[in-house]
Parts: structure tokens; C-alpha cells; sequence
């Protein structure tokens, strides 16, 4: 009977060391997944920035018509801010993924028609562009002037929502359309204030040509020119 007891006694003994082990075996499963799983992540992230500006926009002059009727549109400086976040490939190329917002006051000069009298607005659009940078460094990755680092860029997108407000004979009609095709070229210096903190200033060209937008409320259709230039300052942090 003691030997059956002393039998019994060291297979529980067996089974818990058994419990024990295999518990501590899925632990140390679970911390190796989730280390794996952190140094996936940040694999990835290195090279990876994301940034965030603000600037001075400028609608270009030019041609808008309601319903064939045309006229002349002028704009004021307008208002633009976005963000982006990108990956560097190498020392000199980037491709990053951007939206922005951008908008300019309205006035429109015509001697007949719809458009004439006092007839202003607002003219905005949410954009959203893939770009691809090429900062000027050496190829083994150092700068060409320090800290500084000039740059060229190129984008290609489209409005997600272009609306344009205007005034006409004291009532205010919107007129507005989605995804329309846009370009913009851009160039700009960055400055490293830290090995992850950086400041840029940038001059770019925004693209979208004319574009017909139209009313919800009626079949009228407005057609205007909408190229722009913009200065704009930004900071960037680099994972």
C-alpha cells in the first residue's frame, strides 16, 4: 500500500512539473511574440516621418463662368495646412502620402450675365496627393550644406472635395464636385534642429486646371480656373 501511495505521489509530482513547464513555455512563446512583434514594428518605422504645416495660398487669377456665362475671378491670399506622413528609401529619395486644405476668398468681374453686380465667395478644396521628394544629399547619405537640406518634390492626387460659395444678387449658391485629378510640384529647404526634429519651408505650384463644379440645388454648373501657388513652413519628426 506505501508503495502504491509513494507511486501515486511522484506522478502528481510529474504531472504539476509537467503544468509548470508547459505554462512557463507558452510564456515564453507569448513574450517571443510579442518582441518579434515589436521589432517588426519598429523595423518599420525606421525611416518613416510623419509632418504637419501651415502657410500663405494663392488662387491664380483667371476665368469663371456660370451656365456659359463668363467673367473674371480675382482672389485674395488664402489659408492652407495639411499634414503628411512618408518613408525614406535612401539618402535622397522619399515618397509620402499628404492632405491638405487650402482656401481663397472670391471676386468676380463681369459686365453682364449672372455674374455681374457684386458677386464674391469662397473657393476651398480638401486635397489629397502621393508625392515623391528628392533631397539633395551625397550618396552615402551626408549633407551637401550641414544641417541644411534642400529639396524637389513631386505630387500626384486629387481634390477630394472642391466647393465654391459665391454671392449673387444677395443670394449664397454652392457649387461643388469630388475626386478631381490634381498635380503640384514643390520645392524647399529643411533644417535638423535634433537627429528626429526637423523645421522646412516650402514654395509649391498646385495644379488642378479648370474644373467644373456643380449645384445641388439646381442643374447651374460653374467652370473656373483653379492653380494656385503656396508658402508654407512645417515641422517633421523622423521615427
Amino acid at each position: 500500500m506505501t508503495f502504491v501511495m509513494l507511486l501515486a505521489l511522484c506522478a502528481d509530482i510529474a504531472r504539476r512539473i509537467s503544468v509548470l513547464s508547459l505554462r512557463k513555455s507558452t510564456l515564453s512563446v507569448a513574450m517571443l511574440s510579442t518582441f518579434v512583434a515589436k521589432a517588426d514594428i519598429t523595423t518599420w518605422l525606421d525611416d518613416c516621418y510623419v509632418k504637419g504645416f501651415g502657410g500663405i495660398g494663392f488662387v491664380l487669377d483667371g476665368n469663371i463662368s456660370l451656365d456659359g456665362a463668363s467673367g473674371e475671378a480675382s482672389y485674395d491670399p488664402g489659408q492652407m495646412f495639411g499634414a503628411a506622413i512618408g518613408k525614406n528609401f535612401n539618402a535622397n529619395l522619399a515618397l509620402e502620402i499628404e492632405f491638405f486644405y487650402r482656401s481663397a476668398e472670391i471676386d468676380v468681374n463681369s459686365s453682364s450675365g449672372p455674374l455681374a453686380g457684386d458677386v464674391s465667395g469662397d473657393f476651398a478644396s480638401t486635397n489629397l496627393m502621393f508625392n515623391a521628394i528628392y533631397t539633395f544629399n551625397k550618396f552615402d547619405g551626408e549633407s551637401l550644406l550641414g544641417k541644411f537640406k534642400p529639396y524637389l518634390g513631386f505630387g500626384v492626387g486629387f481634390l477630394q472635395q472642391a466647393d465654391i460659395d459665391i454671392e449673387i444678387g444677395g443670394v449664397e449658391q454652392e457649387f461643388d464636385d469630388h475626386y478631381l485629378f490634381a498635380t503640384q510640384v514643390f520645392t524647399g529647404i529643411t533644417y535638423e534642429l535634433t537627429s528626429s526634429w526637423s523645421i522646412y519651408a516650402e514654395t509649391r505650384y498646385n495644379m488642378a486646371g479648370k474644373i467644373d463644379l456643380h449645384s445641388s440645388g439646381s442643374k447651374s454648373t460653374v467652370e473656373a480656373d483653379y492653380d494656385g501657388i503656396s508658402c508654407i513652413a512645417g515641422l517633421r519628426y523622423n521615427f
